[in-house]
């Protein structure tokens, strides 16, 4: 084995540590958020109404700059930056964002049908609800699932101190679902799991972009 096969050896073995890793973190926050709802579906740890509040009581003046991030987590997102990766001429990570996107989005909607927990102004009083036609469930939060599938497909394919955008921007989602009286924080919990999963998986499939520079 030469050289450069013995160095690309060990960048193959690095990467599928660290899909595991990440499999690992968005199976345990699923876990987790799933194992402290525990028989608290029907209603809210005391801890996490106030959480909830703390976020939820915010100014309304935030609405506006939210809810342009909010958009991040629609379903709308998934060919929008899919497209745009294919613009900016790398196809593998259009194909990686769509196929995270996407699973992430229908892995959301079966959780909540397994978990059946409700939206925050069914559980508590006082909720302010900042976005019109919100119906479903509440666990998980679908629109934090595709933003942090989003994030963790295309992370690989963004150089330096840029990588922490995505993942900033997913949060916000999640942060902007809280706020607008959509979801409890558990919700946001479950989905950002859901979406480093799903996001992970689509990378170890299609997307990590070769250590010598293939786009």
């Amino acid at each position: 084995m030469t050289g450069a096969d013995a160095e690309d050896s060990f960048a193959v073995r690095r990467r599928h540590a660290r899909h595991l890793t990440e499999i690992g973190i968005g199976a345990g926050l699923l876990g987790l958020g799933t194992l402290l709802l525990a028989d608290s579906r029907k209603q809210v740890p005391r801890w996490e109404q106030d959480l909830f509040a703390g976020i939820n009581d915010l100014p309304d003046e935030l609405k506006p700059v939210l809810f342009v991030e909010m958009q991040l987590g629609s379903f709308w997102a998934i060919p929008l930056v899919s497209l745009g990766m294919v613009a900016w001429r790398k196809p593998r990570a259009g194909l990686t964002a769509a196929v995270a996107g996407l699973a992430a989005w229908l892995l959301a909607k079966v959780v909540k049908h397994q978990v059946e927990r409700g939206r925050p102004f069914e559980l508590l009083s006082g909720v302010h609800v900042r976005e019109s036609g919100i119906t479903g469930l509440g666990f998980v939060s679908g629109h934090t699932a595709v933003s942090f599938a989003l994030a963790t497909a295309l992370t690989p394919w963004i150089n330096g101190k840029w990588r922490v955008v995505p993942f900033a921007l997913a949060s916000c989602v999640g942060f902007a679902r809280i706020y607008v009286g959509a979801h409890l924080p558990l919700d946001v919990l479950g989905g950002a799991g859901v979406g480093i999963a799903c996001g992970s998986l689509s990378a170890w499939a299609f997307g990590r972009p070769h250590p010598r520079g293939e786009q």
